[in-house]
């Protein structure tokens, strides 16, 4: 009943086990199940190796005074295998049951269907992703989407949204130049979010650099303006250059965490001991409840428009995690936010942080980007990772 009330939009099907052949048969019953959670009220017995042997991810709870002993006899077991485990005497507390939020979190990403758009082929890479997190991707051919979504929005149908985003602007200069980039972001926020209605997917990432490119340019706009908007909306996920690694990062970090993160290119000031996290654009509502000041700028030395500015907390701290999913591999580190520049060069959010940027650099991997998370969230990513039987790298330890 407890678990009902704190997840009243989640399944829970309960067994009681008193024998292993009590298990054996739950076991069976549910091998389609994402998870387990088990209450472990009197052992020792044998039935913990059972569910561990399984393979399925477990949240086991160990009643201090009747399963505790179960719990300090399989803990190395736990450590080898998807298990998130506590002894309590309260078994039935939020804090407990706080724990079943990573099977929560970890359900939905398996039902998750996202649209890839890009004209190069990524099946198979696209695949192993989808293997490793259960993520359903499907690949769409940039023209295919120019044709039946983008090219059918008209510019009057997009011009509300695009003013609405300049009115929001806290700067927007060279508005001759810039306004036209913005409206076809705005037309690109309407395509997406028929695209995404059409094949009844919930996340989606565009190949923006290689579909703009100059060998075979077949969108003519940047998602920047329409991706803040999809965050701001809150239904669908999206993310930057086809990267469907970091749309897995964002995707955790929005079921577990409620917040909403986005792709960076790290790089180091090693004399100052900082870290500059910039891109074209972030979320302006990281977290529930706050709203961040964002400008409609030129980046890359003026040669791109309509990119976002925003600036984020200082004094806060920021989780930047990186996913290989094809290696099965979680990259995290923690900064503390120091500034934000607005500058021509590179993108056009710069988000400044302070961090050990020397170890940073001698572990770094995993490709270079990292999905930005408002706050210190180190420990529930790794145990979201654990669960997801990916290593975790702690980059900046």
């Amino acid at each position: 009943e407890r678990l009902k009330a704190l997840y009243p939009d989640v399944e829970f099907t309960p067994y009681y086990a008193r024998s292993v052949d009590d298990l054996e048969d739950a076991l069976a019953k549910e091998s389609e199940a994402v998870g387990f959670v088990v209450v472990d009220l009197h052992g020792p017995s044998g039935m913990v190796q059972s569910i561990v042997s399984a393979g399925k991810p477990v949240v086991f709870i160990a009643e201090s005074l009747g399963g505790g002993g179960d719990y300090l006899l399989y803990n190395a077991l736990f450590e080898q295998h998807p298990v998130l485990a506590v002894a309590t005497r309260k078994v039935d507390s939020n804090e407990a049951l706080s724990l079943v939020r990573y099977l929560v979190a970890l359900a939905r990403l398996r039902s998750t269907h996202a649209v890839v758009v890009s004209n190069r082929d990524l099946s198979n890479w696209l695949s192993t992703i989808s293997s490793n997190t259960g993520v359903k991707f499907t690949l769409v051919s940039g023209s295919e989407f120019v044709d039946r979504y983008y090219s059918k929005v008209s510019d009057e149908e997009a011009r509300p949204i695009a003013e609405a985003w300049v009115k929001g602007a806290s700067y927007y200069p060279d508005p001759d130049r810039q306004w036209p980039e913005v409206l076809k972001s705005a037309r690109l926020y309407i395509a997406v979010n028929r695209l995404l209605e059409d094949y009844r997917a919930s996340a989606v990432t565009i190949d923006c650099l290689y579909l703009r490119a100059p060998m075979g340019a077949v969108l003519d706009a940047w998602p920047c303006l329409a991706w803040m908007q999809l965050w701001l909306d809150g239904k669908y996920v999206p993310m930057c250059e086809a990267d469907a690694n970091s749309l897995v990062a964002a995707l955790i970090g929005k079921y577990l965490l409620g917040a909403a993160g986005s792709a960076t290119d790290p790089v180091t000031d090693d004399l100052t001991g900082e870290v500059i996290y910039y891109h074209c654009y972030l979320p302006i509502n990281p977290r529930p409840g706050l709203r961040l000041r964002y400008s409609i700028v030129p980046s890359h030395l003026g040669t791109r428009y309509a990119a976002v500015n925003v600036e984020y907390p200082v004094g806060s701290d920021l989780t930047a995690v990186g996913v290989d999913a094809i290696n099965r591999v979680m990259y995290i580190h923690v900064s503390k936010i120091a500034g934000n520049e607005l500058s021509l060069p590179a993108c056009a959010t710069k988000v400044v942080a302070r961090a050990n940027v020397r170890v940073l650099a001698r572990r770094w991997g995993g490709g270079w980007h990292r999905v930005l998370l408002l706050g210190d969230h180190r420990e529930e990513l790794k145990n979201m990772a654990k669960l997801m039987g990916f290593k975790v790298v702690e980059e900046d330890r």
